[in-house]
């Protein structure tokens, strides 16, 4: 996987998330996987179309979820993972997605997002798709966070 398509994911994400004030996230580790599997609480997937194609996921507990909606709305205590905050997470990986596709086209690569899938559960197990995926995980006041980027040019 070529490096140019995973920075733009990373930038994209710290951007968005220092904008809405969480300023603390830390990239913590990076990994691969041959597959886009994912095992968390709380997943929130994009779809890429274009130049190149695949998928994003943002997935992460549903703690660092009701953290991170409540960071969104102002720190507001968010007790339950409920529509609204659901609503702030989706709402959340689009402006990464969007952030990131801006980006993608400053270096020439032109890529279409879906809107977000949000997938949660306990004990939660999903084969999202057979491409080799990048796993970057991030670590901030609100939690922990893992962005998943499986690409194919």
């Amino acid at each position: 996987m070529d490096i140019k398509y995973i920075n733009p994911f990373i930038s994209g994400f710290l951007n968005v998330c220092s904008l809405l004030g969480m300023k603390t996230w830390q990239r913590s580790s990076l990994d691969r996987q041959d597959t886009l599997r994912i095992e968390q609480e709380v997943n929130i997937i994009i779809g890429l179309t274009g130049e190149t194609r695949g998928n994003v996921v943002l997935s992460m507990s549903e703690l660092t979820a009701r953290s991170i909606a409540s960071t969104m709305m102002g720190g507001l205590p968010v007790e339950q993972f409920d529509m609204m905050a659901r609503s702030a997470l989706c709402e959340l990986t689009n402006m990464v997605a969007g952030n990131s596709a801006t980006n993608l086209a400053e270096h020439g690569t032109q890529i279409n997002i879906t809107p977000p899938t949000l997938i949660s559960g306990k004990n939660l197990l999903a084969l999202v798709s057979q491409i080799e995926t990048l796993v970057i995980e991030f670590t901030g006041q609100e939690g922990k966070l893992v962005i998943n980027i499986a690409l194919e040019s």
